[in-house]
């Protein structure tokens, strides 16, 4: 019996022993494997964020103001755009996953259709969307290299709320 719990004893120190060393060696491997990002690196993500937050404050405000974004707005119960909820590039995954699946489809067909492709230019601001209290239009935009913005207007059709369409596409001048 008293073999028995040495053989435990030295057994459990084995095994505790060679966790240890596995965690250490891991731990140290995974740190050269993922460094650390240097404050270089986050300075400028912070800035290239602050660009494209600019940008899209901007472009909202461009929207809110112009005839362009009051004719977008026509023939919706609510045509207060600043009542519209703002979505930047990166929340859009979010916000997409409250449609159905059919919907979500849809509306990334048109967001990705060739109307966009055709008015992205190198040099292009990644894009933010406004989209009405009821879900039912959208306004995609985005800075151009060369300062003006694009406006896509995205629509669902009258009696099929999941289906989306490009509504038309308007270049607005600062």
């Amino acid at each position: 019996m008293r073999k028995m719990k040495s053989k435990f004893i030295i057994l459990t120190v084995v095994i505790l022993v060679l966790i240890t060393g596995t965690s250490v060696y891991a731990s140290n491997t995974i740190s050269t494997l993922f460094p650390t990002i240097s404050s270089e690196h986050q300075d400028r993500a912070k800035e290239v964020q602050n660009r494209l937050t600019e940008s899209w404050t901007k472009g909202r405000d461009i929207i809110l103001e112009s005839e362009g974004g009051k004719a977008f707005a026509t023939n919706v119960k609510d045509e207060d755009l600043s009542k519209w909820t703002f979505i930047d590039f990166t929340q859009l995954h979010e916000k997409l996953s409250s449609f159905s699946n059919q919907e979500r489809s849809s509306f990334l067909d048109a967001f990705y259709s060739e109307d966009r492709k055709n008015n992205l230019d190198v040099g292009d601001y990644m894009p933010a969307v406004l989209i009405n209290p009821d879900e039912s239009q959208a306004l995609v935009y985005w800075e151009k290299a060369n300062g003006l913005y694009a406006v896509m207007d995205l629509k669902t059709k009258s009696g099929d709320s999941d289906s989306w369409y490009v509504n038309g596409v308007e270049i607005v001048t600062p």
